[in-house]
């Protein structure tokens, strides 16, 4: 029983340090790191930003993987945003001043199935209002 309390206790504590180290960066945090626009070539440091305007084609890959297939298999697709979006690790910004996680701004919606016609994945990305 003690084990359980122990075992218990330090998870708590795990994921307090964890948290306390997700702090949102600050509304300065743009003048402090480099910003990379997406698709840009050449040498990133390691810790940047990356910029994606709006209306700028991009690509996305995608690929199917897993032991039921004979091989995998990738596609690159071009698409583009309605507005700006900062990235800055699990961070994102439509501004690059505010930060919030980036789940609590962009949800992610994957589905996919197969029917006679084939299979189909779906990738749905909104944000959240």
């Amino acid at each position: 029983m003690n084990l359980i309390r122990i075992v218990i206790v330090s998870l708590l504590l795990i994921s307090f340090i964890g948290c306390a180290s997700m702090n949102t960066p600050s509304s300065s945090l743009i003048e402090t790191k480099p910003v990379i626009k997406i698709g840009a070539s050449g040498e990133r440091p390691k810790d940047h930003i990356i910029f994606i305007p709006a209306n700028q084609k991009f690509p996305v890959e995608f690929a199917i993987k897993g032991n039921v297939f004979n091989e995998p298999s990738t596609s690159k697709v071009m698409v583009s945003f309605k507005q700006d979006l900062y990235l800055y690790k699990y961070w994102a910004s439509l501004d690059g001043k505010t930060w919030v996680n980036s789940h609590k701004l962009m949800s992610v919606d994957p589905s996919g199935g197969f029917d006679a016609s084939g299979g189909k994945v779906e990738v749905k990305l909104n944000l959240v209002q």
